[in-house]
């Protein structure tokens, strides 16, 4: 596979770019309320990521209890939702 050589050029300059960039990495967090600062504290200690990361808090009715952390693709789903979900497709491919 031949690669064009401006194209590679300018994906290297992007990716040096990107790593070198103090941007302020940007994470939402779902929730089914919206979370007090010490529970978004607790978050930041359990999760290095966010530490550093401005953190968008949005409440979302389809959530039972739990979270969902989302970071560019990136998703750490830890609903009850997600866990119902799982417990079902489990309990439909046994039967």
């Amino acid at each position: 596979m031949h690669i064009d050589p401006k194209i590679k050029s300018e994906l290297k300059t992007y990716l040096i770019n990107k790593m070198h960039s103090k941007q302020v990495p940007e994470v939402t967090v779902r929730a089914p309320y919206r979370l007090s600062e010490s529970e978004i504290t607790s978050l930041k200690d359990r999760f290095p990521l966010l530490k550093e990361a401005k953190i968008e808090v949005v409440a979302d009715d389809n959530i039972l209890a739990g979270f969902i952390i989302q970071f560019g693709s990136n998703i750490i789903d830890v609903s009850v939702n997600s866990k119902l979900q799982t417990l079902e497709k489990m309990l439909y491919e046994t039967a």
